[in-house]
């Protein structure tokens, strides 16, 4: 005889899923959106061979090394250097006119939601790149890579990728900017991480990061509901300088307040500016 659980049971233990997240692993589960998580815990449950909240729940109570995996993919990131290769040809253009800019002394950029620190090196590498071709050495760059998990962060701060992951950088970069460690791995080189810091930050709960001439925040806001998405939007205006950019994911957009205060640079990439 098979017992069903009742749609009621699995709403007792989904939210007893839901409290546990937010007291063992401090991550605050209420400003995410209910099917984003349903999604995440799905991947879980599969892996744990659960067919419903409560086994799963009952996994957890048994194997409470399950939580760290449960983490893992509720703060999953995009993994790939040079991910959606448009936008970074047009971030590219806008960085290029900074280093053009012979008054300016130096670049300040946030990489918000950092994951495995693909973003920042990446925007690193162009940088680099920009400075040689015009010949500024002494312009002083700063980016910083922020996320919310410090295994992600700790992954980042040693800059080893697989091959895969660098499918989008042409060979010659590759060989100027990795050293190849082993078979499929290549570590970013020094050259690359003087530019680079890493810092833990809660884009809900932190103030922002202060003075950035841009800010990148890529397929990260999408998981957030509505509000939060608004008050995180005035959070990068407020740490942006006059001028500078704030660059989302293809399929997030400005809301609020927020769509008033800034100007759209490229809409079909989501770049915008602060006036």
């Amino acid at each position: 005889m098979t017992i069903r659980t009742t749609n009621n049971e699995e709403d007792i233990y989904f939210n007893k899923i839901r409290r546990d997240i937010k007291v063992k692993l401090k991550i605050n589960i209420d400003q995410y959106k209910e099917s984003y998580i349903k999604r995440r815990l799905a991947v879980r449950m599969r892996a744990c061979k659960c067919r419903t909240y409560k086994e799963y729940y009952e996994y957890l109570l048994k194997h409470p090394e399950e939580y760290k995996e449960l983490e893992n993919v509720l703060t999953v990131n995009v993994t790939e250097f040079w991910r959606d290769i448009t936008v970074y040809k047009e971030i590219t253009k806008i960085l290029e006119k900074m280093v053009l800019d012979k008054s300016r002394k130096s670049i300040k950029i946030w990489s918000a939601g950092c994951s495995s620190g693909e973003e920042p090196y990446g925007i690193a590498i162009i940088i680099d790149n920009l400075i040689e071709k015009h010949k500024r050495k002494f312009l002083k760059v700063t980016i910083i890579g922020t996320d919310i998990d410090r295994n992600v962060l700790e992954k980042a701060r040693k800059g080893i990728y697989l091959d895969k992951q660098l499918k989008n950088i042409d060979p010659p970069l590759i060989s100027k900017y990795f050293n190849k460690i082993s078979e499929y791995e290549y570590q970013i080189k020094p050259i690359i991480k003087r530019y680079v810091q890493f810092r833990l930050h809660d884009l809900i709960k932190d103030p922002p990061l202060k003075n950035m001439d841009m800010i990148l925040c890529r397929n990260v806001i999408i998981y957030f509901d509505k509000d939060i998405q608004e008050k995180i939007f005035l959070k990068f205006y407020e740490g942006l300088v006059s001028g500078g950019y704030l660059v989302l994911g293809k399929t997030e957009i400005l809301r609020g307040k927020a769509r008033e205060l800034f100007k759209t640079v490229n809409h079909r990439e989501r770049i915008y500016q602060k006036p």
